[in-house]
């Protein structure tokens, strides 16, 4: 599995910190700034990061936007079960072959120990 390119939103601090992790796995990073279907169709997926699977209100109308589109979209909830969320996200990568992922999650999840727990085990290359 390889992933080519991040889709971040650079102006919050989740998306710099991803920016940094992508990084230092070699990963593009492309600023995504506006929700427009412009961008959207640079994109081969959409990857939410969550806490308890609550999703915040631009995530949710992301969402609407990749499905209206019919792209691919992942669900990464940090409180669960690490082994689980690994598998279940590869393979949304290797059976939708998406290269080009945008990603988002709340500031929030910055403060919570598991988000490292679970970038530390995400292999990309």
């Amino acid at each position: 599995m390889k992933i080519d390119k991040f889709f971040l939103q650079t102006q919050t601090k989740f998306a710099k910190s991803l920016a940094i992790w992508a990084q230092e796995l070699d990963v593009e990073v492309i600023d995504f700034h506006d929700v427009n279907l412009e961008q959207i169709d640079q994109t081969d997926g959409l990857l939410i990061f969550t806490e308890n699977q609550t999703i915040e209100r631009e995530a949710a109308e992301l969402r609407d936007l990749f499905d209206l589109k019919q792209r691919p979209i992942q669900k990464i909830d940090i409180n669960g079960t690490l082994v689980v969320g690994i598998s279940n996200f590869t393979f949304w990568l290797e059976r939708n072959n998406c290269k080009k992922i945008l990603v988002v999650g709340s500031d929030h999840l910055l403060e919570n120990p598991n988000l490292e727990r679970f970038l530390s085990n995400i292999k990309l290359k």
